[in-house]
């Protein structure tokens, strides 16, 4: 009889487990507002572009079946910032008809791709979390940013500073936004189950000088 009663209760149990909803995921939105420390005082940007919002505590795994790119072009780089998630690879394709020499000694991830130009292009797996600086060692002009991050709940923003990250599992994160030159804001944010989470980062950027040495620590020899 007992071990009826258990049975019953137990499938009294899993009747009313399956009929509570599944949780639903949830979203973060808001803007990014950004302004320039000048002397004492403080400007706000009309452009607040590339700033990147983004969850922590977690990970996942990288978007199926995307290739990230970070292309050398017009001796620039394609992007100034680029956010990856861990474990995904990067491809570097050169099309100037002129040599680069993409290369970065971040401790995130050190990678020399030595001399090539159009068509050839070399691919880098970035396989721990951090900020990975990358530099051309002919053209100190080229730089860019390689975010890495542990999961896919990110957004960078357009010029307008706005974003939105989508399918969220209710709970509760910290949330970081950063962008170039500026200390990263951190909020601990909660969403709710089904439900957007509105939220306005406020970033300080003070301008950082952009020159550099080379890959062997000297300065950049002029062509």
């Amino acid at each position: 009889m007992r071990s009826l009663v258990g049975i019953t209760a137990l499938i009294g149990l899993a009747a009313a487990l399956a009929a509570v909803p599944p949780a639903q995921a949830g979203t973060l939105q808001g803007e990014v507002q950004v302004t320039e420390q000048v002397g004492g005082r403080k400007d706000a940007l009309d452009d607040r572009g590339n700033a990147v919002i983004f969850l922590s505590g977690f990970r996942e795994p990288p978007p199926a079946g995307r290739q990230a790119t970070l292309a050398q072009e017009n001796k620039a780089f394609s992007q100034r910032v680029l956010v990856v998630t861990q474990g995904e690879g990067v491809s570097f394709p050169n099309h100037d008809n002129i040599h680069h020499n993409v290369w970065s000694k971040s401790g995130t991830k050190s990678f020399d791709l030595g001399l090539y130009k159009n068509p050839d292009s070399k691919l880098v797996t970035f396989d721990k979390p951090g900020m990975v600086t990358v530099f051309c060692n002919i053209h100190p002009q080229m730089i860019a940013t390689i975010l890495v991050l542990p999961n896919t709940k990110y957004a960078v923003t357009g010029n307008d500073g706005a974003y939105r990250i989508e399918g969220i599992k209710p709970g509760q994160y910290e949330a970081f936004a950063w962008v170039e030159g500026a200390k990263p804001a951190r909020h601990t944010i909660t969403i709710e189950d089904g439900k957007p989470t509105e939220f306005n980062f406020n970033l300080v950027l003070q301008r950082i000088p952009i020159r550099h040495l080379n890959k062997d620590g000297k300065p950049y020899e002029k062509y």
